[in-house]
């Protein structure tokens, strides 16, 4: 009996500790919408555009939290549309913001 309520409490141990690793995964909705608010300090955007980008990186966050291997190749996606989104002086100074640009593409 003793076993028993020792594996009892062994399996309930590892299974709240697997449930606490993947709640510390953050949701690609609220990583993508904090990118996001940080591109409107240095870049107004109307709403149309906001929607579109916070749909990029919400689609970035989750393919690279499945496919990690994919990151670069999505990294470059990114890269992409913001050229095609923006005109050349907004994509510099985005590009010219070093965290900023690291955070949307990665």
């Amino acid at each position: 009996m003793k076993n028993l309520i020792t594996v009892i409490a062994l399996f309930f141990t590892f299974t709240i500790g697997a449930f606490a690793q993947d709640s510390k995964k953050e949701d690609p909705k609220i990583l993508a919408k904090r990118e996001l608010h940080s591109l409107t300090k240095i870049i107004d955007l109307d709403n149309s555009v906001a929607i579109g980008l916070n749909d990029l990186l919400i689609y970035k966050h989750e393919t690279v939290n499945r496919f990690p291997e994919k990151k670069e190749e999505v990294a470059a996606t990114i890269e992409n549309k913001l050229k095609s989104t923006f005109t050349a002086e907004q994509f510099l100074k985005i590009k010219n913001n070093k965290v900023l640009f690291e955070d949307l593409l990665y």
